[in-house]
């Protein structure tokens, strides 16, 4: 060697090249490298496809969630119209609100020709309903027999029209409720008979499932609520940052008020959803060291197979330096090229997940992702390219920790040694 190469120079380069690309029989552990290449690349893409996926359900579920229910909920049921419509323009003077809707709930059961199901029925406004985007773009059928003055209509989810022998706008069922009416035979439940004014399919199953929609006067009367309402449902700008305008209302409002928002009815969701998400980040990070350190192997079969390779280089004037960056570069190499091919497949998988779920559903002969399990008729994805950032920095971290012990073992190789059996 004439002069001293640069670090990580052309020569250092050229030499970990050559021993990434070195056949078996030439000393090289080319099968190991590759098998070492396609862990990461396969550990890499999961972990994408599977955050990815996870950070798309959790999203697709709580934007419908938001779709359907109340940002914030204010409880007011017994409290006198006077005062309802005095919660009502102090709600609305908050900043940051954008509506605020009464709305009545209870649950109830559905009878048509011997067939039943549990219902939820909510006693909504006609306008507070269109303004569900989530509902009025998925109907079928019309607002106005909703809304009939002589006989109104219910606005049913999919999946109770189906249970009910597959309803139909026009056809009608009858929705008993629990509160029961006194008669010289005693209690007996409230029972009605409402048409079907549409069928909306929000496809999220846990709307579509068992949600009725009714005219809030025909509720009031159904479940004797008289002028009364169970609670206001308050929308905001913000559904992600509602805690502000919530202790704004509590600072407006009677403290004996109970007020909540969309995250404390669906706590346990929520709470399962982030639990699982962390738990499966850290299992899969796992995965992809353990990939990673299958370079560990390569490595030091290479070390040792270059031994006499090693002892030359070093008797013609490389440092240890250059020795261990030479060998860095063929592990790294590895661990990089896997890392980059995961990420560009891990994100590929999730753009067209789509038609790849649908293939394989065809494929195999049984949908893949149920919706009646999932809660979602399709299979979402999110790419969140900080989450793929923090994939790939985690994969050639721990690439690049695996081959540091080898490369080290071969720059303090003594050169007399190597060669004394030579």
């Amino acid at each position: 060697m004439s002069g001293q190469a640069p670090p990580f120079g052309l020569f250092e380069r050229m030499l970990a090249g050559r021993y990434l690309r070195a056949k078996r029989s030439h000393g090289g552990v080319a099968l190991i490298s590759i098998i070492s290449f396609f862990g990461i690349m396969a550990s890499v893409m999961v972990l994408i496809v599977t955050m990815s996926v996870m950070n798309g359900f959790r999203e697709t579920l709580l934007s419908r969630i938001l779709g359907v229910d109340g940002h914030i909920l204010i409880h007011t049921r017994d409290l006198d119209p006077v005062v309802r419509d005095e919660i009502v323009a102090a709600a609305l003077a908050t900043d940051g609100v954008v509506s605020v809707n009464p709305v009545i709930e209870e649950q109830a059961l559905a009878v048509v020709d011997g067939l039943s199901t549990g219902i939820v029925v909510r006693g909504v406004l006609r306008e507070d309903l269109e303004a569900l985007s989530l509902i009025s773009d998925n109907l079928i059928g019309s607002f106005d027999a909703f809304s009939d003055p002589e006989t109104p209509g219910l606005i049913i989810g999919s999946g109770v029209a189906a249970r009910l022998g597959y309803l139909q706008p026009g056809m009608g069922f009858s929705v008993l409720a629990p509160q029961g009416s006194v008669t010289p035979f005693g209690l007996t439940p409230r029972r009605k008979t409402y048409p079907v004014a549409a069928v909306f399919n929000s496809g999220t199953q846990r709307y579509d499932a068992i949600q009725v929609y009714m005219p809030i006067d025909q509720a009031q009367i159904l479940f004797q609520r008289g002028t009364g309402v169970d609670r206001l449902e308050v929308r905001v700008q913000d559904p992600d940052n509602t805690l502000p305008t919530v202790r704004a209302l509590q600072a407006r409002l009677d403290p004996s008020i109970q007020i909540t928002d969309w995250r404390a009815a669906n706590n346990e969701l929520q709470g399962a959803l982030e639990v699982e998400r962390n738990v499966m980040r850290l299992i899969l990070m796992m995965i992809v060291a353990i990939a990673a350190l299958n370079i560990i192997s390569g490595l030091v079969m290479l070390v040792k197979n270059k031994g006499r390779d090693i002892a030359i280089l070093r008797t013609m004037g490389a440092t240890r330096g250059s020795i261990l960056r030479i060998f860095f570069m063929t592990g790294a190499a590895v661990g990089v090229l896997g890392t980059v091919v995961g990420v560009a497949l891990g994100v590929a998988f999730c753009v067209f997940i789509g038609p790849i779920q649908d293939f394989l559903s065809t494929v195999l002969g049984f949908d893949v992702f149920p919706g009646e399990v999932y809660a979602l008729d399709a299979l979402p994805a999110k790419v969140e390219w900080g989450e793929v950032a923090l994939v790939a920095g985690w994969s050639l971290f721990m690439s690049f920790v695996a081959t540091l012990p080898p490369s080290l073992r071969a720059a303090r190789l003594d050169p007399v040694e190597a060669l004394r059996y030579e």
